[in-house]
């Protein structure tokens, strides 16, 4: 098989990433938002383990006041936040939907959520640090 161009990110043994045999990723879950979203399903994910979470959100990774504000509770409590979307298409960007330099959230970018999910266990590998987080996701 021939590939006209090389993929555009860094991936598999270009990144800094390695797994071990045997190793268990954390606990990443995806919730996925919607009109009249309870804020539980958040509290729920981080009082079960939860060390990061995925928030699909609407149009660019929006999500309800209440939802939000249970958010800001589990970055709190150290659990790394991805904002991505449910949509189909398009790009989450920083500081659009939501401030996410005020809040501490990280943006997908081009990630849909099982994507940043699969980022977002790798990443915590390394740090729980959101700012560096975002650097991975900008990266990869």
């Amino acid at each position: 098989m021939e590939f006209v161009r090389s993929p555009a990110r860094a991936h598999t043994t270009a990144t800094p990433f390695t797994v071990a045999t045997g190793q268990v990723l954390p606990r990443v879950d995806v919730i996925y938002a919607h009109a009249g979203m309870s804020p539980d399903l958040i509290d729920g994910a981080v009082a079960n383990g939860a060390k990061g979470l995925i928030v699909a959100g609407v149009g660019d990774g929006n999500m309800t006041t209440p939802a939000l504000d249970a958010v800001k509770r589990a970055i709190g409590q150290g659990v790394v936040v991805v904002r991505s979307t449910r949509v189909g298409d398009g790009i989450v960007r920083r500081n659009i939907e939501v401030d996410d330099d005020t809040v501490g959230t990280v943006a997908s970018k081009e990630l849909n959520p099982a994507k940043a999910r699969v980022l977002l266990k790798l990443a915590l590998t390394q740090t729980s640090d959101p700012k560096r987080v975002q650097e991975f996701f900008d990266t990869y």
